[in-house]
C-alpha cells in the first residue's frame, strides 16, 4: 500500500469517526432548534448554499487564478459544513442554544447537501461553460459516503444505545490524532506545490471569499449574537474532505492541493473575527450564557 493510499484511508477513517460522534451526540433539541424555526433555516441555507457559492464564483471570475485554485474555491463553497465545526463552536458560544444551533446546522447541512451540492455543481457547470464539468451524481455519491452515512449511523447509535455516548470523547481523541498526523504529512508533502498555484491576487481572492462569507453569515444570523457567530463561522467552515474528493473528480490534478491552500488562508483570514467574538462573549457572559444547557 502506497503512502498516498494509506493517508487517504486514514483521512476517510478520521472523518467517518468524527461525523459518527457528531451523530451520536446530536439530540432532538438540536434539530428542533434549526428545523423548528423556518426563518432561521431559510437564513442559514441562504448564507451557506446561495450566497457562499455566488461569492466564490464572482471572485473567481474577477481574479486571474490558477484553474486548480478556481476548482478548489468553488468546491469548498458548495461543500457541506465541516465535520469539525460543532466542536470548534463550543469555545465561542458555550453549551447553550447556540451550541444546539451548531449541531443542528451541521446535521441539516449534511442531509440537504445530498440534493443542494449536486444542484450547485450543475449551476456552476453552466456558469463556467462546462470547462470544469463535474458529474452531480458523482458529487452526491461523495457526500453520501463521506458524511451522510456516518451521520445516520451515529444518530441511530445515539438513539438506541444511550450508554454508547460515553465513548464519544475517546473516539474524538483518536479521530483528532489521526487527522493531525495526516494533516502534517500532507502539508509537508505538498508545501512546494502550493507555491505553484499562487499568482498575483490568489491569496487576496481566498481572503475576500472568507471575509464576505463571514459578513453574510453574521448578517443573516438574526438578532441573537451567538447565532450570528455560529452562522458566520459555518459559512466559511466547509468540509475539506468532501471538497478534496469532489476536486479530485475534475481534470485539475492540483485542485486538492488548492483546497488545502484555501483552507489554510481562510483559517488565517477569519482569526480577527473569531477573536472579536470571543472577546464579545467574555464581556457579556450573562447575555451569552442565558440559555439552558443543551439536552442530550
Amino acid at each position: 500500500m502506497s503512502l498516498q493510499t494509506l493517508l487517504l484511508v486514514a483521512l476517510q477513517a478520521s472523518v467517518f469517526l468524527t461525523v459518527l460522534t457528531i451523530g451520536m451526540g446530536t439530540s432532538g433539541a438540536d434539530l428542533r432548534y434549526v428545523l423548528g424555526n423556518p426563518r432561521r433555516l431559510i437564513r442559514s441555507l441562504l448564507a451557506l448554499n446561495v450566497l457562499g457559492p455566488i461569492v466564490a464564483v464572482v471572485v473567481c471570475q474577477l481574479f486571474s487564478l490558477h484553474p486548480a485554485v478556481i476548482v478548489a474555491l468553488v468546491t469548498l463553497a458548495i461543500a457541506p459544513v465541516s465535520n469539525m465545526f460543532p466542536k470548534a463552536m463550543l469555545p465561542l458560544v458555550g453549551p447553550g442554544r447556540a451550541a444546539a444551533y451548531a449541531h443542528g446546522l451541521f446535521f441539516a447541512s449534511t442531509v440537504l447537501s445530498v440534493i443542494l451540492t449536486p444542484l450547485a455543481v450543475e449551476v456552476i457547470n453552466a456558469i463556467f461553460g462546462g470547462r470544469e464539468h463535474v458529474s452531480p451524481l458523482a458529487v452526491a455519491e461523495v457526500v453520501v459516503a463521506s458524511v451522510l452515512l456516518p451521520l445516520g449511523i451515529g444518530v441511530a447509535i445515539g438513539t438506541r444505545w444511550q450508554a454508547a455516548k460515553a465513548w464519544i470523547p475517546a473516539i474524538q481523541k483518536v479521530s483528532g490524532l489521526v487527522l493531525l498526523v495526516c494533516a502534517v504529512v500532507i502539508v509537508a508533502a505538498v508545501w512546494s506545490l502550493m507555491g505553484s498555484l499562487i499568482r498575483q491576487g490568489t491569496l487576496s481572492a481566498i481572503a475576500i471569499i472568507a471575509l464576505i462569507g463571514l459578513v453574510a453569515g453574521h448578517w443573516l444570523g438574526g438578532p441573537d449574537e451567538d447565532d450570528r457567530t455560529v452562522l458566520a463561522e459555518a459559512t466559511v467552515s466547509r468540509h475539506p474532505g468532501v471538497a478534496i474528493a469532489v476536486a479530485s473528480l475534475t481534470d485539475q490534478p492540483l485542485a486538492p492541493v488548492g483546497v488545502l491552500l484555501a483552507v489554510l488562508v481562510s483559517a488565517i483570514a477569519v482569526v480577527p473575527y473569531t477573536q472579536w467574538r470571543k472577546r464579545l462573549r467574555g464581556a457579556g457572559p450573562a447575555r451569552a450564557g442565558h440559555a439552558p444547557s443543551r439536552a442530550h
